[in-house]
């Protein structure tokens, strides 16, 4: 008789099994034997599928929900009766799996006590992970009351909402925190400013105090030229100076006779701020404009006024100011105290050295630099020509006038701000409306005013990045005259001679329709570098015979940067043709710069020089 392979149902394994022993049934996993329930009574929950103990309240629920969805299931008790009608297993089978068998059976057989004080809650509650794993699985799809989601959802939404409360505090504690930490760098920031502060002013205080107690002269010049030093460095200082009566005890060693004492006391008075009177009856300006080589025609003038005059020029004027081309000529006369004729000499050579530039390779240097013209050469000549000697110290000098140069700064924003190199510092409480110093070195101020775009590259000092002072200022006189009323603020303006490079007037076309990009940045080059619109504002506001503007006419448009003889010639025949034309206009000026104070000015300034040397000078907060 052929054999047949047994069934996994319970009916199957019954009726093999009465017929005819199993030689070698294949061996059944703990799966498979848990498995094996009737095929028309499927039951919702076995015991079989767990294998700890599990109490009566498991059977109870099981029970409950499997009457409750009309399956036939089996009761603890017929459970038994099934597994108690099964055969016996192999005794190979019984040999290999007998431990394992016997343990789950033991296992099964074995169940807790009842306890009728524990709720099906308090089981729930203490369980194990598999019960856990139980009712999340199958118990929460049916029962609703069971569901995990629902029983999370209160705590989960309190603990959100308390995460919610807790990190706007967090955030509010760490803002204060933040608020606190800058509050006291602040405060100790400033705590280190005040001391620090508070040490320089003692340092001041030290040493004017220190000129009182001096006896020798070397003693003397020492202390001043510290002072000097200190006041160079922390410029703020000069309130405390004042308040301290430096002034009047440096008024008085002025009127010693060793020189190199005055020298020292009048730098130092200078960066206080304290400056000697005017030389005639009022303010007398000279303000030259740029135009590079077409200076010239300022040197015809100012040569013609030497002329009639008779007197050098940084012995006519109180206060000399230039843009780019005119602060180098204000610097050689005012400063260096070279006479006309040689500086004209001296700026034609000075032009041929500087504007002597190969075409190709000048081109090539535009690419990179934006510059034509060598600059490093162009401040080899400066440092040979002007040297290295600070601005205020040009007031060791007694004959040497105000001097100023003005350049632009550009890297400060718009609107672009002029800023003015001064041999002078202002009395403390005036305030000028322009930027400058006096700390800087000679040939800097003329490497910054005439760093024209194009030409020269621009010029980084300190912080500042500076260009050509015609790009915002190339007429100076409304500077001037501003800087002087600041230096002396009591004294009438007299005289106020402006300079031009010359003008060029070109016909337009009446009928164009377009103008072309050439054109369009003429324009605005054009506009920025105009110097008539404020020649015609002040002539419309100073009073009459104190301001005369000297600016020729030209027939051919010159360049800044020309350098052939014949076209120089060509330019000073200009000038003197317009200067013949002028000829009554320039000998008003010169009779106006050679006029005598009065006797009543003179008492006065004497009276005020020694109120000065022994009373307190009057101190603007």
């Amino acid at each position: 008789m052929r054999e047949k392979r047994p069934r996994r149902t319970v009916s199957v394994v019954k009726a093999s099994c009465a017929k005819k022993p199993v030689a070698s049934p294949p061996p059944l996993n703990d799966t498979e034997s848990r498995s094996t329930t009737p095929k028309d009574a499927p039951a919702l929950f076995h015991p079989s599928t767990f294998s700890v103990s599990l109490d009566e309240t498991y059977t109870y629920l099981a029970h409950h929900i499997n009457t409750y969805f009309g399956s036939s299931t089996k009761t603890q008790d017929q459970i038994k009766d099934i597994k108690d009608s099964l055969p016996p297993p192999p005794q190979d089978l019984q040999a290999s799996n007998l431990p394992k068998i016997s343990n789950k059976t033991a296992s099964i057989a074995r169940p807790t006590p009842p306890s009728s004080k524990k709720s099906l809650g308090q089981y729930l509650s203490s369980s194990a992970p598999t019960v856990q794993a139980f009712v999340g699985s199958y118990i929460a799809p049916f029962v609703p009351k069971f569901r995990t989601g629902e029983a999370k959802s209160p705590a989960s939404g309190e603990m959100k909402h308390e995460a919610v409360q807790v990190k706007p505090i967090e955030t509010a504690v760490n803002k204060e925190q933040t608020v606190a930490e800058e509050k006291a760098k602040k405060l100790l920031l400033q705590r280190e400013k005040i001391i620090a502060r508070v040490s320089v002013d003692n340092r001041t205080r030290a040493l004017v105090q220190a000129l009182y107690r001096a006896s020798d002269v070397r003693v003397y010049i020492s202390r001043v030229e510290d002072l000097s030093y200190h006041l160079l460095e922390f410029p703020d200082t000069r309130s405390v100076a004042v308040k301290e009566k430096a002034i009047p005890c440096l008024l008085r060693l002025m009127q010693a006779n060793d020189a190199g004492l005055r020298a020292a006391v009048r730098e130092a008075l200078a960066l206080i701020g304290y400056h000697k009177p005017v030389l005639g009856r009022g303010i007398r300006i000279l303000s030259i404009d740029g135009g590079g080589l077409r200076g010239l025609l300022a040197l015809q003038t100012l040569h013609r006024l030497e002329a009639l005059t008779g007197k050098p020029i940084y012995k006519l004027f109180d206060y000399i100011c230039g843009v780019s081309t005119g602060a180098v000529l204000g610097f050689m006369l005012g400063v260096h105290q070279i006479p006309v004729k040689d500086c004209d000499d001296i700026y034609r050579k000075l032009g041929s050295d500087v504007f002597k530039q190969n075409v190709i390779v000048g081109t090539m240097k535009m690419s990179w630099s934006h510059a034509f013209y060598d600059s490093e050469a162009w401040e080899n000549i400066l440092k040979e020509k002007m040297g290295s000697l600070l601005l205020v110290e040009t007031s060791r000098n007694p004959e040497c006038p105000k001097v100023a140069a003005v350049s632009t700064i550009v890297n400060r924003g718009l609107p672009l701000k002029a800023y003015v190199f001064r041999n002078y510092n202002l009395l403390p409480g005036v305030r000028s409306h322009y930027l400058g110093g006096c700390q800087h070195q000679l040939w800097q101020a003329i490497r910054a005013t005439s760093a024209a775009p194009g030409y020269f590259q621009e010029f980084t000092l300190g912080g500042d990045l500076h260009q050509d002072g015609g790009l915002l200022i190339n007429n100076p006189t409304a500077l001037a005259i501003h800087e002087c009323k600041c230096l002396w603020p009591d004294t009438p303006v007299e005289c106020v001679v402006s300079l031009g490079t010359g003008r060029f007037e070109t016909p337009g076309k009446n009928n164009a329709t377009y103008t072309s990009l050439k054109t369009k940045l003429t324009n605005v080059i054009s506009s920025a570098t105009d110097t008539e619109e404020v020649h015609a504002m002040l002539d419309a506001f100073l009073p009459p015979n104190s301001y005369f503007r000297f600016n020729p006419f030209l027939n051919e448009d010159i360049s800044m940067d020309e350098s052939r003889q014949e076209k120089l010639n060509l330019l000073q025949a200009e000038g003197l043709r317009y200067l013949e034309r002028n000829e009554e206009k320039i000998k008003k000026v010169a009779a106006i710069l050679t006029r005598e104070k009065t006797a009543a000015q003179r008492m006065t300034e004497w009276a005020r020089l020694k109120a000065d040397m022994y009373h307190d000078l009057p101190f603007k907060s």
